[in-house]
């Protein structure tokens, strides 16, 4: 069985037809495909329809992509007008030259040599009005920020049909900005949030004419995106990976590494291999500074593991980590083929550092701080309350002690959110953090203690 997309209706026996398929093949451009049904045992109360995949079972290969389902009823083949639109096609890119995520001690200071001087910004226009307004906006905690264009609201730009130019390019002249895009006076991290508008006729659907971008600066270097559309794996005993990461602050701790193994044919999870962290020599893996035993871990909704180093150690200039294997099992890292790194992505098995040929980003993130990373919680202390919990837009945090200190770290320890309060009850604004698990900390003259928060 080939790989292919199945389009299936159930019929008035409730037994489904295949009315539609499409084989498999590289990776394409969206396909407009509209078909009319009106067969009357198809059209009756029970009626479903639905999409089946056949795909090959040996691996996290054969991937489809389906957008924008409409239903309506048929009367004039002007119907088939409302399905013209204008829209963004591709998740907003990185403004960041080298990451997807980096820490802001890291980047303050260094953005010159760490920011895009342009970002490119792809817009599908499918037999709608030509004539599109596009800006962007910046926020930090609900704040705006940074406007594009500088002057004016909007930018005016023509995108003819997909048929006769295909995607429209923002590249004469490009989206540019200035060295200021992310501007705070936070000393240790931030989340910004890129809201990307286009302005189209008042006949286009609105649902997808806006698009956002979260800018992390936490403690985390990043050059994926946190999706894998493929995987990446060496099958050589005593094979090495190693991926190159620079640092712009001397003298922090590596204090744990996060991976993502998606679970292919077969687990892993019972292969050791040594996690392992190398200096640079000439711009390759060179001396060994650190090495640890563990395992494959297979996380649910792919999720990040997080290994953390059991003798944090500090790094400086630049250093390489993954591992050395100790099998001819490949360990299937993930891969994510929306961002390419292999500048910065080598391997070894047994003659000499390469550089990775297979286009993508390996999922692999170091968490350097030089801050403790918060591990156990103990639930049954009684220094203070937190509410709701679940929490959604804001929480209160009710202490006893004065001149409190509140940190909400996440789940791998990181410091997401830090105020000092006098007061005994404290509203914190959390609209700009993750639906998570998170941790909070109250430092005051009672010592600290923590408690789990659920944000919703």
């Amino acid at each position: 069985q080939l790989d292919k997309l199945v389009l299936e209706f159930l019929n008035d026996t409730l037994g489904w037809e295949q009315i539609w398929f499409a084989n498999g093949q590289s990776m394409t451009e969206f396909e407009r495909k509209v078909d009319t049904i009106n067969e009357a045992r198809f059209l009756h109360n029970s009626f479903q329809f639905r999409f089946r995949n056949y795909a090959t079972i040996s691996g996290n290969f054969d991937h489809w992509n389906v957008d924008y389902v409409k239903i309506d009823e048929l009367t004039s083949t002007s119907d088939f007008d409302e399905l013209n639109d204008v829209s963004f096609v591709y998740n907003s890119p990185s403004f960041l030259k080298r990451y997807t995520q980096m820490p802001w001690t890291h980047f303050k200071n260094n953005e010159a040599n760490e920011l895009k001087d342009s970002i490119d910004i792809l817009i599908r226009n499918n037999n709608a009005s030509i004539n599109v307004d596009y800006q962007f906006n910046v926020f930090e905690n609900n704040n705006q920020s940074y406007h594009y264009p500088l002057l004016g609201v909007s930018r005016n730009v023509s995108i003819l049909d997909y048929d006769t130019i295909g995607n429209f390019s923002f590249n004469n002249p490009p989206i540019d900005f200035q060295s200021n895009v992310f501007s705070s006076f936070q000393l240790d991290t931030t989340t910004f949030v890129v809201q990307n508008i286009i302005g189209t006729s008042t006949t286009d659907r609105k649902e997808n004419d806006t698009l956002y971008h979260t800018q992390k600066f936490h403690h985390t270097f990043a050059y994926d995106d946190g999706t894998a559309e493929s995987a990446y794996g060496l099958n050589v005993d005593g094979a090495k990976l190693a991926y190159q990461f620079k640092l712009n602050r001397p003298d922090e701790k590596l204090r744990a590494v996060q991976m993502y193994f998606p679970q292919m044919l077969d687990a892993v999870n019972n292969i050791p291999f040594d996690l392992t962290v190398w200096d640079n020599n000439n711009g390759q893996p060179g001396d060994t500074l650190y090495t640890q035993i563990v395992y494959p871990v297979h996380t649910e909704n792919g999720e990040f593991h997080t290994y953390i180093i059991d003798n944090p150690f500090l790094v400086s200039g630049t250093i390489y980590i993954g591992w050395k294997q100790s099998t001819d099992d490949l360990l299937n890292i993930g891969l994510d083929k929306n961002n390419e790194a292999n500048n910065y992505m080598f391997y070894n098995i047994g003659s000499g550092w390469l550089n990775s040929t297979y286009p993508g980003a390996w999922m692999i993130r170091p968490l350097i701080s030089l801050n403790n990373i918060i591990l156990d919680v103990n639930e049954n202390n009684n220094s203070f309350k937190v509410f709701p919990n679940p929490a959604e837009n804001e929480l209160f945090v009710e202490t006893k002690g004065n001149e409190n200190i509140i940190s909400i770290y996440n789940l791998q320890g990181v410091l997401v959110k830090q105020i000092t309060s006098t007061a005994a009850l404290t509203k914190i604004n959390i609209c700009d953090l993750s639906s998570s698990i998170y941790i909070i900390e109250v430092l005051n003259n009672n010592g600290s203690n923590y408690k789990k928060i659920l944000i919703k």
